[in-house]
């Protein structure tokens, strides 16, 4: 992006008025924005960006000047700009979220959870399609900010929001949310069971296969519900391997076939039981 004189870049900042794209008023850096969606119940919406982004700039001439998209960011999110090559907050910001490749639009919740991402450039029209998914997803995740910071053992709002972590890849922030709802643990068996499912996979990738096996093995040993005893059994086997346990794994994986002979998984398990022989 071509730098702006400074005057113009000052002048703008006192006026509330944007520099990069006609009609948006672009908050000075994220924990501002942050602050001023918490209070009016909004998304952030952060731009990330670099003197060198061609891309960048067509978005601040073309998208960020179109009255429908200016209309409904004002309406849903606070809008803020990062310079991936700017201030230590914003390299740290775009590092954090793995920003790799510019133009890139973050959503996050008030609470500065990811929401969704837009990589590269959009037009006015996609990126109004985009953003409405965004508002969706945020929605939800906005609700469970707000009930558990009112309930902080709240199930519904800690699978929820946890889930959607977990979904997104975020795992160092799904897993204290999981391990709170394993504890609290009032949910339906299904959701009591992903829970684990999704914990088991989480302590594999970050910790051990030993406590991921202890944790599926915790999953299977509530009430049988069909369809997640599947995935259990199919990743227990696969943990077991990895572990030395090769032959309760081959077993593992001949009864799941066989006892579940139209789930989806079941196409996976019998090539991973070929490679086994």
């Amino acid at each position: 992006m071509t730098p702006r004189p400074i005057l113009a870049l000052a002048l703008g900042f006192v006026l509330g008025q944007d520099v990069f794209g006609a009609g948006l008023s672009w908050e000075k850096d994220f924990k501002t924005a942050k602050a001023r969606a918490r209070s009016e119940g909004k998304l952030v919406m952060v731009d990330f960006w670099a003197d060198w982004c061609t891309f960048c700039k067509k978005l601040d001439q073309t998208t960020y000047k179109d009255p429908g998209v200016v209309a409904r960011l004002a309406k849903t999110t606070v809008p803020v700009k990062v310079n991936t090559e700017g201030r230590n907050d914003e390299v740290e910001l775009g590092e954090e979220h793995g920003v790799e490749s510019l133009p890139t639009i973050g959503f996050f919740t008030p609470g500065g959870r990811a929401v969704s991402r837009i990589e590269g450039y959009v037009g006015a029209e996609d990126f109004l399609r985009l953003l409405t998914s965004a508002e969706i997803q945020g929605a939800d995740m906005m609700l469970w900010e707000k009930t558990l910071a009112q309930d902080p053992g709240n199930f519904a709002a800690l699978y929820g929001l946890g889930s959607r972590m977990y979904e997104l890849n975020y795992h160092d922030d799904a897993r204290p949310l999981l391990e709170r709802a394993r504890r609290s643990d009032k949910g339906t068996l299904r959701e009591r069971k992903r829970v684990r499912m999704m914990l088991a996979r989480i302590i594999e990738s970050q910790s051990s296969f030993t406590d991921s096996e202890a944790m599926l093995r915790e999953g299977l040993a509530l009430p049988p519900e069909p369809d997640t005893d599947a995935r259990l059994k199919f990743l227990l086997s696969r943990c077991l391997v990895n572990l030395g346990k090769g032959a309760e794994a081959r077993s593992i994986l001949t009864k799941l076939i066989a006892d579940y002979p139209g789930h989806a998984i079941i196409a996976t398990a019998k090539r991973t039981l070929e490679t086994m022989k």
